[in-house]
């Protein structure tokens, strides 16, 4: 597979810490938002120039964080100490980023304010809160409705935004974070009553508080991946082992995790659809908007000893496939860009891999909430129809080869398209004819009106057909069909003119009654067109049936 890669340098070497976008708000009143996608590396979030777009990619300087907004008397924000971020996630219920710091989980607003909201980012000595410490999370996602989950290990960390609703996977224990830790900032709420800079709805009873729980499974082994597919309560976690991936249900506390693909190393089973549905080392993964997850495979070479990285999907329906293999270096976080490539982080930070994907977005991503400008829509896409009803428009325009007189009208066409789309003309202009080369052709019994119509349709397979025009071809129709008549032919027509609808209601009638009189004739000569009918039409079959058994038959000529 075709894939671009973008090689830039980090200013850190610790990995880099993920990839996400959020929706910043215009900066001027009336300014339509716009997303910004970000990449976590080291101690810096970098802006990914070009994401929204197929073209090229840069990075651009790092953003300033603040630890506060802006004083109301103009003094300026505070700096803030910058720490490593890692695995950024976009949260569209309070409209920010969250990611771990240190101990801690923060809040970037969209003012680039930095607000600690469980944790601490520099722990305390002798720190033994299993709750709200979180130097062990590597991966957190939203799930769009007030929550917030984060790997741990084994475990899962529930994480609910201030205004959020309870939900029902969670009861072990909830707090509030401490006030301050030795070294570290305060360990405030998200938000006070009514929300912060990009904070979501106030909520009644726990406002202002993050309520941190534990969810009540455990994973056979290290969490090394994990997604949200679905919304709030009602939706599911997805997550990953180094060798198998996994569906939690939510809206069930007793459920427990379902194998969909890979080896269970604890239990021994094995899931999965495709020859790929096995696992070596996976280290994140990716929900796209179509219920397929992405997971980046590590393998290392017994030889040579060197690592490649394995970009791995697994479908809805559990089939698994590598999408590309052999990509050099531990490559990771796999995450969608808002033009619906998936990129891989290098796990030292310096190197971000493309693929042009063309992914559906998921429902949380921000360019989903905030789908980006409408092209400007170019010219309609040209159609044989069309460009031949233009040009038969255009008439005289000097191509056509022929003048067609239909009483005191003269219509200009092309002869050639005349022969191809019709066997009148065909003939007409055959050798053993004076018309085959003749510029002029005189229809007298024509009427003008129609043969404009048929000219329409000899050109386009359209026609604008006048209502009183209309009525007279409509009984010139019905006459030529009941004038044909027959045991063979009579299902066929019971079809045409029930599809052409109240128009032909009378000729419908009249075939109905011409059916039941010679049911045993029809049924006879042309089975298979009553079976046609039987599946084409069950009602109109069942009602000639019913009317067939009430009448008994008369002997019928059929020609």
């Amino acid at each position: 597979m075709h894939f671009l890669s973008c090689a830039f340098t980090c200013n850190s070497t610790k990995f880099a810490g993920g990839i996400v976008s959020r929706v910043l708000p215009g900066s001027q009143p009336g300014e339509a938002a716009s997303t910004q996608t970000l990449v976590a590396c080291g101690n810096e979030l970098l802006p990914l120039v070009g994401a929204d777009e197929l073209g090229g990619l840069e990075l651009g300087p790092p953003l300033q964080l603040y630890a506060g907004p802006a004083a109301h008397d103009g003094e300026p924000a505070a700096a803030r100490r910058r720490y490593a971020a890692i695995r950024p996630t976009w949260d569209p219920y309070s409209s920010a980023v969250y990611m771990r710091e240190g101990g801690a989980v923060v809040r970037l607003a969209s003012d680039n304010t930095v607000t600690v909201v469980a944790g601490a980012v520099e722990e305390a000595d002798g720190a033994d809160d299993e709750i709200t410490q979180f130097s062990e999370v590597f991966h957190l996602v939203s799930d769009g409705a007030g929550s917030l989950y984060a790997a741990d290990g084994r475990r899962v960390r529930k994480l609910q935004l201030p205004g959020g609703r309870p939900g029902p996977a969670t009861a072990q224990s909830s707090v509030q974070p401490p006030a301050a830790a030795a070294g570290g900032e305060p360990a405030a709420a998200v938000a006070a009553a009514g929300g912060g800079p990009g904070g979501g709805p106030p909520g009644g009873e726990g406002e202002g508080k993050v309520l941190v729980s534990t969810l009540a499974f455990r994973a056979p082994d290290d969490i090394m991946g994990l997604a949200f597919d679905g919304h709030g309560s009602s939706g599911s976690l997805l997550f990953m082992t180094d060798t198998a991936l996994y569906r939690l249900p939510l809206g069930d506390p007793t459920a427990a995790p379902l194998l969909l693909a890979g080896e269970d190393r604890e239990y021994g089973a094995a899931d999965g659809r495709g020859a790929e549905a096995r696992f070596r080392s996976i280290f994140g993964i990716a929900l796209d908007g179509e219920g397929s997850v992405y997971a980046a495979d590590w393998a290392d070479d017994d030889t040579t000893g060197e690592r490649t990285t394995d970009l791995r999907r697994v479908a809805a329906d559990g089939t698994v496939t590598t999408i590309v293999a052999g990509l050099a270096g531990s490559l990771g976080l796999p995450a969608i860009l808002p033009n619906g490539c998936l990129v891989l982080s290098e796990f030292r930070g310096v190197t971000l891999h493309v693929l042009g994907l063309g992914l559906k977005l998921p429902r949380c991503h921000a360019a989903a909430a905030n789908p980006l400008p409408a092209v400007p829509a170019g010219p309609p896409p040209r159609t044989l129809p069309a460009d031949l009803h233009a040009l038969l428009g255009r008439q005289p325009d000097g191509t056509a080869d022929l003048a067609i007189v239909v009483g005191d009208r003269t219509f200009h066409a092309h002869r050639v398209l005349l022969s191809a789309r019709s066997d009148y003309f065909q003939q007409r202009f055959g050798g053993n004819f004076a018309d085959g080369s003749a510029q002029q052709l005189s229809l007298p019994d024509a009427d003008a009106d129609a043969f404009e119509a048929v000219l329409c349709w000899v050109y386009t397979d359209t026609a604008d057909i006048p209502a009183a025009l209309g009525a007279g071809l409509r009984e010139q129709a019905v006459a030529v069909v009941e004038a044909s008549v027959s045991a063979v032919t009579v299902a066929g027509l019971l079809l045409w003119a029930e599809a052409h609808g109240p128009a032909f209601s009378a000729l419908l009638s009249r075939l109905k009654a011409w059916y039941v009189d010679n049911h045993e004739a029809v049924e006879r000569e042309a089975e298979a067109d009553v079976k046609l009918l039987m599946v084409s039409s069950p009602d109109l079959f069942f009602e000639l049936m019913g009317d067939s058994r009430l009448r008994p038959a008369k002997r019928t000529r059929t020609s």
